[in-house]
């Protein structure tokens, strides 16, 4: 039950909320000087502000330079740890996040410096309020970041607060589940750790002692059902812009230099549902693709080992290609399924990069991994050239046990014993199959015709016959189109080449 407030900053008859948070104010203005309120009124009067501050209407004061100045001599008092500290440090929180004008305030007042200097050793509670108001201060202020991490040792402070977390998920503390406290201070200061690494451009060691800490959170925490939640995405962010390559021991230990990559490909695969091929959760498209961001540095590493286990698990097997690919359950086929989803604009731009980069940035290599269905896109977005031997059966043949369908994925002997695609459908199925053939040649109208017809003719000379005489686009009579096969045939430029 909270303590009842002295007489001077009681509500009095007819006072509106305005008048009362002035006159908290003055109460605390003046205790700074005379110190005439005992610590639980100071925490009562702190504690009423809070609440009125939580709707910034009719709370002006709070929000002023006097306001702000008042609540924060309060809140950083030197070697306070007492509950009337703490609710000034909310009060404060809450008015930066509430009114932004407030954090350059925060920043002319000094109190950066008074943060920094009290996140050191600082409790659970209070460290999950100073890493917000650091946090909220990297947004437009003019705070000098680089002073506060080298002269105010803050960088060093949230090493050892990371350590203390890192502990709760190893060791004898292990059993210990980290209270809902714990995870709410430790979200925080991973956000602050991503910010700082994000502004301070010029320091590429800044954290580099606290990924072990990171990557302990990272293995130790129990995965929920679908990972990239709070505090493991915060993980993830804080992890990326840290060079890994030069916490080369710790990324990648070597007594198991995959224990940390595999904690990573676990997640991706929990995060994908596997029935359904698509994202467990909307989250996905949000959070994803810090993770899939990742995992493309942990690729450009020059550890041969982790690169290839990613190669193993992300890009398809030589079983997958029994049929076209992406056709699966497999993460493989999962992340395929991503890299054109429509449902998932945020992550599919990311997938395709990191499933480039498995193939060592080789077109050709590329191709043949994922197939051209799924690579054309990213390969055209980005005015990459496709070699046209990409399509020849030879090329196929030479990066795989068997020669593959470069433009499905699938082995050819696969495709040759596939049931014909047409059989038992109806006349209006045939012809939906032989529209979308039709789309499919207007989008790949630059591919050379004989080559691309090669591996697709099969499918082609089905659909053709539906085609020609009854593309209900021709049937309306509104518009005359043409397909760009029978256009070519027209024009003499269609070749039909041998096996």
């Amino acid at each position: 039950m909270s303590s009842p407030l002295p007489p001077a900053a009681r509500s009095v008859p007819g006072e509106n909320k305005l008048q009362h948070v002035q006159r908290l104010l003055d109460v605390l203005r003046t205790d700074l000087d005379e110190k005439n309120l005992s610590s639980s009124e100071r925490a009562a009067t702190l504690e009423k502000l809070k609440v009125y501050g939580r709707d910034p209407k009719q709370c002006d004061p709070i929000f002023s330079k006097e306001g702000i100045e008042t609540i924060g001599e309060h809140g950083f008092v030197d070697g306070s740890d007492c509950p009337a500290a703490r609710e000034a440090l909310r009060c404060l929180a809450n008015a930066l996040l509430l009114v932004p004008r407030t954090r350059q305030i925060f920043v002319d007042l000094g109190f950066p410096v008074k943060a920094a200097a009290k996140f050191a050793n600082a409790s659970v509670d209070d460290e999950f309020l100073l890493a917000r108001l650091m946090l909220l201060i990297t947004y437009g202020t003019t705070v000098d970041l680089e002073s506060l991490l080298s002269e105010q040792k803050l960088e060093q402070s949230i090493d050892e607060a990371l350590a203390r977390h890192a502990k709760t998920y190893s060791g004898d503390e292990k059993a210990r589940s980290p209270s809902a406290m714990d995870e709410m201070a430790l979200s925080e200061t991973l956000k602050l750790v991503f910010n700082l690494s994000h502004f301070v451009k010029d320091r590429e060691d800044l954290f580099i002692k606290s990924v072990p800490h990171l990557l302990a959170i990272l293995r130790g925490r129990e995965l929920p059902p679908f990972p990239l939640q709070p505090p493991i995405t915060f993980v993830i962010n804080a992890l990326i812009n840290m060079d890994l390559s030069a916490s080369k021991d710790d990324a990648f230990p070597p007594s198991d230099p995959l224990c940390n990559v595999r904690r990573l490909v676990e997640i991706l695969d929990k995060s994908i549902d596997a029935n359904l091929g698509f994202p467990a959760s909307t989250s996905w498209d949000e959070n994803g693709a810090p993770l899939i961001t990742l995992l493309r540095r942990i690729v450009q590493t020059p550890e041969e080992e982790v690169k290839s286990y990613l190669k193993k698990q992300l890009l398809p097997s030589e079983e997958e290609r029994n049929q076209p690919l992406g056709k699966g359950t497999s993460l493989a086929a999962r992340l395929l399924q991503q890299s054109n989803s429509a449902s998932s604009p945020n992550t599919r731009e990311s997938v395709s990069y990191l499933l480039f980069e498995l193939s060592n940035s080789n077109v050709q290599e590329f191709i043949l991994n994922v197939g051209y269905g799924y690579a054309s896109g990213f390969l055209v977005s980005h005015n990459i050239p496709i070699p046209t031997e990409t399509f020849q059966a030879d090329a196929a043949a030479s990066s795989a046990s068997k020669p593959i369908n470069p433009i499905t994925g699938q082995t050819l002997e696969s495709e040759q014993a596939a049931a014909d695609p047409f059989e038992g459908k109806t006349e209006e199925e045939k012809e939906r199959e032989a529209e979308r053939l039709f789309v499919l040649f207007e989008r790949h109208g630059n591919t050379p015709i004989p080559l691309f017809y090669r591996f697709t003719r099969r499918l082609v000379s089905r659909a053709w016959a539906n085609l020609r005489p009854r593309s209900r686009l021709k049937k309306t009579g509104v518009v005359k189109v043409k397909n760009p096969v029978e256009q070519a045939v027209e024009e003499g430029r269609f070749q039909e080449l041998d096996d």
